[in-house]
């Protein structure tokens, strides 16, 4: 089994060897702490090196995906063209106006049919396999959807058929907040292969200022680091925050100062 790296340079420098390509990997954390965005540059850095990519879209249509890719400089066009991007619409079925699939863009009609979604799935890796990566965007969303004890299993049948049968690594985003659905998470942690957290740092949160934390948590077959890094996000993508020796933490807020002027730019 060959390792790859993510990337991300700065989520590379958690784990210098690689990691396993047959990974399932948990980004998990609050809402706005810059998931969707990691998924959005990982997704892109792969297409980039010629790997290619499924999105699994719930949170989100594919127009809005497209032009966040645009934001970070990736144009779907050529992506579309290479046959480096597909991407599996599970959002649409929400509105009214009436959608229509083309060659890149796969609509689901009933993505709380667990058969349909994964046919969906399991038809787009088709050929992929031992390259590229799929990103779900969000099994929170999944988990809205039916029941989550079979949720968590139909996942972990894609883990065992794609990830680990065919060699294709997949992301997936776990938004923290709901209540009655955040116990399952402990039975996620379990069926993961790979974790990145993301939380605000919490002494900071007490005090009024934003500042985005995050750590590989967990990264089966690969040493890795495990310390919080403090980053910011850019139209680049994921920034980290660091002085020339080592990763700068936000100042403490002072009474009397801007906001703006809380935070290192």
């Amino acid at each position: 089994m060959d390792n790859v790296s993510f990337g991300i340079p700065m989520v590379d420098e958690f784990t210098p060897e690689g990691f396993p390509r047959n990974s399932f990997v948990l980004l998990l954390g609050e809402g706005g702490t810059g998931k969707s965005v990691t998924l959005l540059q990982l997704a892109g850095a792969w297409m980039k090196r010629g790997e290619p990519c499924i999105i699994m879209a719930f949170d989100d249509s594919p127009e809005s995906i497209i032009n966040n890719f645009a934001r970070l400089g990736y144009c779907c066009d050529d992506a579309f063209k290479g046959n480096l991007l597909r991407i599996i619409d599970c959002f649409s079925f929400r509105t009214k106006s009436p959608k229509h699939p083309d060659e890149h863009v796969e609509i689901v009609s009933n993505p709380r049919d667990r058969q349909q979604l994964t046919s969906a799935l399991y038809s787009a890796v088709n050929g992929m396999d031992g390259k590229g990566a799929v990103f779900i965007d969000s099994i929170t969303e999944l988990f809205t959807m039916s029941e989550p004890t079979s949720t968590i299993e139909m996942v972990k049948d894609w883990r065992a058929e794609i990830c680990k049968e065919k060699h294709i690594t997949a992301f997936a985003s776990y938004h923290l907040g709901m209540r009655s659905l955040d116990e399952f998470v402990g039975m996620l942690d379990y069926v993961m292969d790979g974790i990145i957290e993301y939380r605000f740092d919490p002494l900071f949160a007490q005090q009024g200022v934003l500042a985005r934390q995050l750590r590989l948590r967990k990264m089966k077959g690969t040493a890795h680091d495990t310390f919080w890094h403090y980053f910011t996000v850019s139209k680049n993508g994921l920034i980290p925050m660091e002085s020339k020796k080592e990763n700068a933490a936000p100042r403490a807020p002072q009474k009397g100062r801007a906001e703006s002027q809380r935070l290192p730019k």
